[in-house]
């Protein structure tokens, strides 16, 4: 978990304002890397609700969506997507579980690991 924090923490420390001329255009659909961005804010919802599920009663990873959020700076729309991607796989994960199991408890793992590719990748192409 604690690699996939430094990494998350590291692409929340890139802006827009970092990415090329080229990408900056491409305003109406968001940046290059929205998708990667979309899947992590689902792992993060994913995350978020596996793990307070099975007793975890922080909230690390809605805190982290949070700060995402904050450092991305995204206007209304986007904000509004990546929300909705968090919420709506949370709102799976808490339709297929209703209690901590075997399987909620490696779903963590994996999105853990998931989340972990996914902010790694983000960082390798398009931190500063």
């Amino acid at each position: 978990m604690t690699r996939f924090l430094v990494s998350l923490l590291l692409v929340t420390g890139f802006s827009v304002s970092a990415l090329s001329a080229q990408a900056q255009t491409q305003e109406i659909s968001g940046p290059p890397y929205e998708n990667q961005m979309i899947q992590l804010a689902e792992t993060l919802g994913s995350l978020h609700y596996l793990s307070n599920l099975c007793g975890d009663k922080t909230s690390p990873w809605r805190d982290q969506m949070d700060a995402l959020l904050n450092v991305e700076k995204a206007d209304a729309g986007r904000r509004k997507t990546l929300v909705s991607a968090f919420n709506n796989s949370y709102r799976t994960y808490a339709e297929n579980y209703s209690q901590c199991t075997d399987q909620a408890l490696k779903a963590i793992g994996r999105f853990k690991i998931q989340g972990e590719k996914l902010s790694e990748g983000l960082v390798a192409h398009y931190g500063n």
